[in-house]
């Protein structure tokens, strides 16, 4: 099902470009050029053309008015072209990231849980996809860019961004530091007691969050997860990837239990307010429909829809993955159905859990209807639309 960034048929032109707009604006014809063979496609077999725009011009989005209403926010998705192309036009189609100026150091946290991937995808971050953040980043002419995360218990963070070869793959596209997080115990000046609103329900006791320091004191944060399911808290996208920024001891008092998501997505949701990222990229290259968040198992059911994601919205970009993945599940067959599938395919994206708690935190517009999406070279543009506003 689906297929990856590159072989096969030429990538679709830049022309071929669609912008979606929310329920209340006025709608835009569009006209099919193509559809996916096998299933999710990243755009090489076809796209949508916005038939009142026609199209900018190859690579160049000038002139194209790419503004939101006031209380509104973009969703890039993007699946034409080279994995560079795409991050750059997902970007761009959210806003971009000229927010960051010549000197300042960018914090970019991928998902590195841990290095048990057996070359399996949508687990971690890829090194590719990484690699091109980075360089889009490096042209902003920033003092510093610190690649780093907090992986699971159990696992070094140093050894999981070595043995990934996300080490080797963020130097080598101009990263300042690699920054494998150690451990409060092991580093306790690396760390940082904040205090978000209502931090009290969970973390009482030690009056507080630990929040990785680097991040608190970055100028930019640039948030860099994949597009999976989990067993406990029915996804892992932008909010999920940032348990990654807590400490351990802080992470062990959240409630994690399985076919009852609602304390751990509130936990997650209360721990986000300590963070602010510039933008969300989800690397949705592949994606994880069942069986997550190890993915290693019999139970893991994965795709490949070739696609980038990009949004300043946590809430409003996790209810695009969440659509792509129920849209997945519509076309494979699950055989081992895990914990988080039956909330995946009997809610909507905005009724997740994560995303009832986010909205309630103040971590979003709070609706689809606030939320514009734009379509670069994705022949499941109609059909992700479709379910993100259900």
């Amino acid at each position: 099902m689906g297929h990856g960034d590159e072989g096969g048929k030429p990538p679709v032109s830049r022309r071929e470009f669609l912008i979606a707009t929310t329920g209340a604006a006025v709608g835009l014809a569009a006209l099919g050029l193509g559809c996916a063979k096998d299933g999710l496609a990243g755009g090489e077999d076809g796209g949508l053309v916005d038939a009142a725009m026609g199209g900018p011009g190859p690579g160049d989005l000038a002139g194209t008015d790419l503004s939101v209403p006031a209380g509104s926010t973009s969703v890039g998705l993007a699946g034409a072209g080279s994995i560079d192309e795409k991050v750059r036009r997902a970007v761009e189609l959210a806003g971009g990231i000229d927010e960051i100026r010549a000197g300042q150091t960018v914090f970019i946290k991928p998902n590195a849980v841990h290095s048990l991937t057996g070359g399996r995808l949508a687990i971690v971050t890829s090194n590719e996809v990484l690699a091109a953040v980075i360089k889009l980043v490096r042209e902003r002419n920033p003092g510093r860019i610190i690649v780093g995360d907090r992986c699971a218990r159990g696992f070094n963070s140093n050894e999981v961004l070595d043995s990934t070869g996300m080490r080797e793959a963020a130097m080598a596209a101009g990263a300042t530091e690699v920054y494998g997080a150690p451990t409060p115990k092991e580093a306790p000046g690396d760390w940082v007691l904040l205090q978000p609103p209502r931090y009290e329900e969970t973390w009482a006791v030690p009056g507080g969050i630990l929040a990785m320091r680097k991040i608190v004191e970055a100028d930019h944060f640039i948030n860099v997860p994949v597009c999976k399911d989990h067993r406990w808290a029915v996804y892992s996208m932008t909010m999920k990837n940032l348990i990654g920024a807590v400490g351990d001891s802080s992470r062990d008092l959240m409630h994690y239990t399985a076919t009852k998501p609602e304390r751990l997505s509130r936990d997650v949701a209360i721990l986000n307010q300590m963070f602010h990222p510039l933008i969300n990229i989800v690397d949705a290259r592949a994606v994880l429909l069942n069986g997550g968040p190890e993915g290693v198992g019999a139970d893991a059911v994965r795709t490949t829809p070739g696609l980038i994601i990009a949004g300043k919205d946590r809430v409003a970009v996790d209810a695009t993955g969440v659509s792509l993945i129920k849209l997945g599940l519509t076309r494979e067959t699950v055989k081992l159905p895990d914990e988080a599938n039956p909330f995946l395919v009997s809610r909507g994206p905005w009724q997740m859990p994560q995303a009832l708690e986010g909205i309630d935190r103040g971590l979003s517009v709070g609706s689809a209807a606030k939320v514009v999406l734009r379509f670069d070279g994705v022949a499941d543009a109609a059909g992700i639309e479709g379910i993100f506003r259900a």
